[in-house]
């Protein structure tokens, strides 16, 4: 049986892989941190797995990708700027997020894929050739309805910020309305989901992307409202989720929402069935595999990067101020 490590924030991430491929592989969890040096990798370079699936892999120091002997491969997760219509639609969080990855062109990843085939064109712009799209699926075995009394008329997971608070304090004011910021994560969130009438989907800024979260949730057989995400072959706004462009628009289709279970219901099984046919964890990582083995992906490449991007980078570094108060990354994909 063939080895598989997936080398990430658990917490964050876990929900995408969760002992979804234990009959096809010999699988080990390796958690990691932005600060690990190459010899606390130790664990890993000793079970010597045929392939090393990383997420955050611009943090991994470059030392230890050259001594792992199997397929070094990078699930990127961050939301960057997207093109939308032959628009670029981005944010001054979606701009850090992208100037910290971009260091991935320094580490010798043999794959690296994006969730977001959005963020493509824009990567490609600054010389980084990505393998494609990998949007992330859910372990539906175990991120499943369950029969849970309703508590909650409303539900978001995820940090807190102004934009956000735009959209949820009239929410807030009318509904029974639950906010886990931080400390909650994996398996344990399914009884808060599966305990709410309406969960809720919002950009950290005001901007497009597309949050892992929305199918996590879709997946546990929410009723989701979000504001828009990036267009998808995947999730259907107004077929498997409520769509919102405004904060008065979120109070009337909460107030609506809540008033009519059967649509609520209706629109949470259609996106519940959806997830559970098109992103499934062990169809979509089995799919990923055999591709890379039969070479259907292109190899990672990382060409010169724009003089732009490395002088903004460099000025960054140098203004230690600017730094720790404005562009200091915090851990995890906090969206």
């Amino acid at each position: 049986m063939q080895k598989l490590a997936f080398i990430s924030q658990s917490e964050y991430f876990n929900f995408i892989y969760d002992d979804s491929l234990h009959d096809d592989y010999e699988i080990r969890d390796y958690q990691m941190t932005f600060s690990m040096s190459p010899n606390e990798f130790q664990d890993l370079f000793s079970f010597n797995a045929d392939y090393n699936i990383f997420f955050r892999g611009e943090y991994i120091p470059s030392e230890v990708l050259e001594k792992l002997l199997g397929k070094n491969i990078n699930l990127s997760s961050e939301p960057f700027p997207v093109l939308i219509n032959n628009t670029l639609n981005y944010s001054f969080d979606s701009i850090k997020r992208f100037l910290i990855f971009r260091n991935i062109r320094h580490n010798n990843f043999d794959y690296v894929f994006h969730y977001d085939k959005s963020s493509l064109p824009f990567l490609l712009k600054d010389g980084l050739h990505l393998s494609g799209e990998f949007v992330f699926p859910v372990a539906t075995h175990i991120y499943q309805p369950k029969r849970i009394e309703k508590r909650w008329d409303v539900f978001f997971i995820g940090r807190c910020t102004t934009h956000r608070e735009k959209y949820f304090g009239p929410v807030k004011e009318y509904n029974k309305f639950l906010h886990i910021a931080h400390g909650i994560w994996g398996r344990d969130v399914i009884d808060y989901i599966s305990a709410s009438k309406i969960c809720l989907n919002s950009h950290a800024e005001n901007e497009i992307s597309w949050e892992p979260r929305m199918q996590m949730m879709m997946a546990c057989g929410a009723f989701v409202i979000s504001k828009p995400i990036t267009p998808n072959d995947y999730l259907r706004p107004g077929i498997d989720y409520v769509e919102i462009s405004h904060p008065l628009e979120l109070l009337e289709a909460a107030n609506y929402y809540l008033n009519n279970d059967k649509a609520r219901e209706e629109i949470a099984k259609n996106g519940c069935e959806r997830v559970r046919e098109k992103l499934d964890s062990k169809i979509l990582f089995r799919d990923l595999l055999e591709g890379i083995n039969k070479n259907r992906y292109p190899k990672f490449i990382s060409k010169r990067g724009k003089y732009h991007w490395d002088f903004l980078n460099n000025s960054l570094n140098t203004a230690k101020h600017i730094k720790n108060r404005v562009f200091k990354p915090y851990q995890g994909v906090k969206q």
